[in-house]
């Protein structure tokens, strides 16, 4: 088995690589060319930790694909990051371990931010000239990247709950002169007046509430991949005109859909379609101006047998 360390492939996959490589993902999911286990997710709450183990095998693939993604939230306070994982590329012909990624959470973020740009490309209006970026991590860090690769953005817009991390972003946007970037001083009226807005958080508290949510507006969240992480609150859900799921089964277990079910404000039914209806064709993504539109991500296997698949390209392994 042959180990590929972080650095041969950081930053050097494209969004708009990484963005059409999970769009094939999806649609293979769609079509019935993807087979994947349901995700194991452990919380450790004494340890204020999490372990999560997500893969998929997509047919005709070279490799069927393991990921082992971790969460000690502690390690802020130790200077350390809260992120960690690994890849594990099984020989799709014998079984036997291929290749390993010592992605270290770089892949993951990476696939989840160009989840975002797909959702972004089915159902934000293609007008928007200016998005809202809610959250400065590493996960909103390359979200960032994924929205501008994306629409045609001028001005992006980062509000956190910690400013002095939204303001390293935004310096860092501003800093690679593709885009304007500026911090929000507070969320409340910046959620008003923008129509694209990405929730990339760990919060536990809903962040955007319903009645600050104007027509036509569109957000993707990707902060709840546990069931007790929520970015929106449960009546937005039940205002929108479309929600989209990555996978409904995992949203109604830890995304904003579980906690809308929750609050007996939303069922599964009222679900528009997944991901995979709209990269596959089977659905149309936004079709009127005044729409809302929300897309509840939570992460699906076939986005790191995705993504992994272009590494192999990428680095001709």
């Amino acid at each position: 088995m042959k180990v590929i360390p972080l650095e041969a492939f950081r930053d050097k996959i494209p969004l708009g690589v990484a963005i059409a490589a999970v769009e094939r993902g999806f649609r293979a999911l769609c079509l019935g060319e993807a087979t994947l286990p349901d995700p194991l997710v452990a919380e450790l709450n004494d340890l204020s930790a999490e372990v999560h183990v997500k893969g998929a095998y997509v047919k005709g693939a070279r490799h069927v694909v393991l990921k082992l993604a971790t969460g000690w939230y502690k390690n802020r306070e130790r200077g350390l990051p809260s992120g960690d994982g690994l890849f594990l590329l099984l020989d799709a012909t014998t079984g036997a371990p291929a290749l390993l990624l010592a992605e270290h959470g770089y892949l993951t973020d990476l696939r989840t931010a160009a989840a975002v740009g797909l959702t972004l490309k089915y159902l934000a209006a293609k007008h928007a000239r200016t998005a809202l970026l809610v959250g400065a991590g590493a996960v909103a860090r390359l979200s960032a990247r994924a929205i501008i690769a994306q629409l045609p953005i001028e001005t992006l817009t980062v509000w956190n709950r910690t400013p002095a991390n939204a303001e390293r972003l935004v310096r860092d946007l501003t800093a690679s002169g593709v885009v304007q970037a500026r911090v929000a001083a507070a969320l409340e009226p910046e959620v008003k007046r923008h129509r694209v807005i990405v929730t990339a958080t760990a919060s536990t508290t809903p962040l955007i509430k319903a009645a600050w949510v104007a027509t036509g507006t569109h957000i993707t969240s990707v902060g709840t991949g546990s069931p007790e992480k929520v970015e929106l609150e449960p009546e937005l859900l039940a205002k929108a005109d479309k929600v989209i799921a990555d996978r409904v089964f995992q949203t109604a277990r830890y995304g904003n859909l579980h906690h809308a079910m929750a609050a007996g404000l939303f069922t599964p039914e009222r679900v528009y379609g997944e991901v995979g209806d709209l990269a596959a064709g089977r659905l149309p993504g936004r079709e009127q101006d005044d729409e809302i539109t929300i897309a509840d991500l939570t992460g699906v296997g076939v986005q790191d047998a995705a993504i992994a698949a272009t590494v192999v390209e990428s680095l001709d392994l």
